[in-house]
């Protein structure tokens, strides 16, 4: 009788002692654009040393960013925790990062890391 409760204990302990413990991961928060800020953004840019790619079109709807190249369909553009970078959600992910003038603050244009490589594109007048 006493085997027979030890092991009825053992097998009622036994979760415990195997159970994974509560993971405290929490991914950083990726804080939305503020739509005001998004409309310096907008605009026409061109790629100089891309044959493949021209332009790539960015507007501001409904308080968000999206981005579209050359006769492509548009994609919104995320927010992410570093300063002036957006990622596409695009089959490709690409990561746009832009560029301001340091005197005025201007957005001049932006890298884009796209499939391995870095394209660099400059804001039409």
């Amino acid at each position: 009788m006493k085997n027979l409760l030890f092991f009825a204990f053992l097998l009622a302990a036994s979760p415990l002692a195997f159970a994974r413990p509560v993971s405290t991961f929490r991914p950083a928060p990726i804080q939305p654009a503020d739509s005001t800020d998004l409309k310096a953004y907008a605009g026409t840019y061109t790629f100089a040393q891309n044959d493949n790619i021209k332009q790539f079109t960015i507007t501001v709807e409904n308080g968000e960013l999206y981005g579209a190249v050359d006769s492509y369909p548009r994609n919104k553009l995320l927010k992410q925790p570093a300063a002036e970078t957006f990622k596409s959600t695009s089959e490709y992910g690409s990561v746009l990062t832009f560029t301001r003038d340091a005197a005025t603050k201007a957005v001049t244009g932006f890298k884009i890391q796209l499939m391995g490589n870095e394209l660099t594109a400059t804001k039409d007048k």
